[in-house]
């Protein structure tokens, strides 16, 4: 794996996976993503993702799972080679903020239900920062996201 110009392929791995896990990806996810990221060619095998995190492979066999699922990683097939190799999908960091972004408009949803149904002054008073913060940032991120797909051609 190929890191940035002067720092160890390990401390590039390393800085992405505690990023990645900053933002609430799970740790060996968070790992097997940044190997793969940082792959020098299109991807890597069961074999080589066990060698580089020392990791089981059945370890890696649940991130890579769970990275399918999310659509950002596809498994694909090496002529020649009997085991699985993953790579990244291009394109995809959009469509996974677009989901983060989508959850603003169901947790300020959730808080305006609950708003209407509270008595409690202080429960009322922090559910209402919530809901504001929330309906805030739902309505920029509207705009946001429009351009992102102008820009992108999407």
């Amino acid at each position: 794996m190929s890191g940035d110009r002067g720092a160890a392929p390990s401390d590039s791995l390393e800085r992405l996976s505690r990023m990645l896990e900053g933002v609430g990806f799970p740790h060996t996810i968070a790992r097997v993503y940044a190997a793969l990221t940082l792959a020098e060619g299109e991807g890597l095998s069961t074999t080589e993702l066990v060698d580089a995190l020392g990791v089981s492979r059945a370890s890696i066999s649940n991130a890579v799972q769970f990275l399918e699922g999310t659509e950002l990683v596809e498994r694909y097939r090496v002529r020649g080679s009997r085991e699985s190799h993953y790579r990244m999908l291009k394109g995809r960091w959009g469509d996974v903020l677009a989901r983060k972004i989508a959850a603003t408009g169901y947790i300020r949803k959730i808080a305006e239900e609950v708003l209407a149904t509270t008595t409690s002054p202080h429960a009322r008073e922090r559910l209402e920062e919530m809901h504001d913060v929330y309906a805030f940032f739902e309505q920029e991120f509207e705009g946001v996201i429009e351009r992102f797909n102008e820009r992108n051609g999407s």
